[in-house]
Order: structure tokens, then sequence, then C-alpha cells
């Protein structure tokens, strides 16, 4: 096989009858022959995208981020912790539970600092975004919403796995073959294709109302909390377009977007958002 793989100059067709997929990634020990096997087999397997080794950072997990390995593991999601390639790291991934080597699910865990910071959103939102597009589903674990309902995350967190599960059976893998991860940041994709982690409830009773000025701040908070609880990752700007379009106006002014920044800050600072 080494001889193939040097000398081949336009193409090499692999022909195997087991994927890299296959092969427990904690059976197999670094800088052995079946690492290099495995790792050509899903490089073979995402058609050359794979130009780098996806593996664990050796960087330690948080409190928060141990607090949710320890209760999703306990609840039989096996999972690899800090795993990814270059600038691509993901806090969490869950493996098919009957193909250790199988990656289905990516789980993030975010702080209460990370709510307030735009860089790090926008950088994680297209991410996601071209995560996603290389076949992996996300699921994502806010702290508030952890410290405030543990049990109800854990739940939520077994439900996204298990369907994470049910999905890679019944597609028979990703777009590419493989949960393969992009060795470099190749920046933004086109399309926002975020599906929602879950459902919102009910919406606000808040009637339609000609002016911004006519809505109360617990109004608009309450309206903001309705559409970030679907669970998507929203930059402030995309917020606000959403705002927008629920208040029934027809443009984005600048008293509006002032008004809806404001309850924006006032639900961190409260730890809402």
């Amino acid at each position: 096989m080494n001889v193939a793989v040097t000398r081949a100059r336009y193409r090499m067709t692999l022909v195997s009858s087991f994927g890299h997929a296959d092969m427990d990634l904690s059976k197999v020990k670094p800088g052995t022959g079946v690492e290099l096997l495995r790792h050509y087999l899903q490089y073979a397997a995402t058609n050359g995208k794979l130009l780098a080794d996806v593996q664990t950072t050796g960087l330690p997990l948080n409190e928060f981020e141990a607090q949710v390995f320890d209760a999703l593991q306990s609840n039989g999601i096996p999972l690899i912790p800090q795993m990814g390639a270059s600038r691509f790291r993901i806090d969490l991934v869950a493996q098919h539970p009957r193909q250790p080597g199988r990656f289905v699910l990516a789980i993030e865990c975010d702080g209460a600092t990370y709510h307030s910071s735009p860089t790090a959103r926008d950088r994680d939102r297209l991410r996601q975004q071209q995560l996603e597009n290389l076949g992996w589903r996300f699921h994502r674990i806010w702290s508030t919403d952890w410290f405030m309902r543990k049990d109800e995350e854990v739940q939520r967190a077994v439900a996204a796995y298990q369907a994470a599960v049910g999905y890679a059976d019944k597609s028979g893998g990703s777009p590419h073959g493989s949960n393969a991860m992009p060795a470099h940041d190749t920046g933004p994709v086109g399309g926002n294709r975020f599906a929602a982690d879950r459902e919102r409830g009910a919406h606000p009773s808040i009637p339609y109302r000609d002016s911004i000025t006519d809505y109360d701040a617990g109004e608009l908070t309450a309206l903001i909390r309705w559409i970030n609880s679907d669970g998507q990752l929203r930059t402030d700007d995309e917020l606000v377009d959403e705002m927008v379009r629920e208040l029934g106006f027809a443009r984005r002014g600048a008293r509006i977007e002032a008004a809806v920044r404001e309850a924006i800050q006032d639900l961190r600072h409260r730890n809402l958002l």
C-alpha cells in the first residue's frame, strides 16, 4: 500500500471491506500502522478533504464542561472531550454506540461570558456552519440553562444524541462518507442553515404597536427570550433583525435597534441570555 500511495500520479482506487468508522479509536495506538491506515481510510472516504489528524487536543475541561461530560457519560453517551483539528475544536464529541469510531454529534458547552462576546459568537456560527456542511450535527448547552435546570438539559442532550444516532443509521453516513473536520479555517460558507435544537414554546402575547416606544422593557425581553428559546446560535445583529420582524416593523430604524439592544444587554446583565 505504501508503494501505491507514494507512486500514484493521477488517481488511486481504494477497495476495503471495512471503513475507518469500524476501527475503535480507543483501541488504536498512536503512531502505529493501524492508526495510519485508519487516517488513510478516512482521507479516502472524504475525497481528500481530510488533510490533518482529528484528535483530542489534550486541553483540560473547565468545571462546566466536566460536569456535562460526567452527566452525559453516566446517561450512556460515549464521549470524547476536546476533539479537533487546527482551530476547529469541539468541546464534546459523541460516538455511535455500536460503531465507536463514528462521530454522530458535536456538543458545545457555552458559558455566561460567551454570550457577551460577539466575536466568539460570529466565529462559532461560521465554524458550526462549515462542520454541518461536512455532515456534523450540533447540540448546544448553555451554562445558565444547565445550572438552573440540569435534569432537563441532560434529557435534551440524550434526546439529541438518540436523534443523531437514528439519523446516522438512516443516512449511512455524512454527505462525504465521514464526519471529517477541515484542516484549515476556510472562512464563511454560503447560507444560514442551522436547525433549531429545540422547539420554541408559546409565543408571548404581545400586540403589535405603532412605535417601539409603545413597548415596555418587559415585553421586549420576553420576546427576545422566546426567540432564543430554540437554542440557535445568533449574533446580536441577527437577533435585532428577528425582533424587527416579530414586532411587525417594516424596517430596522435607529430607535428600534437601540431599544432592542438595550433589552439584550439587560438580559445579559441578569444572566438570562
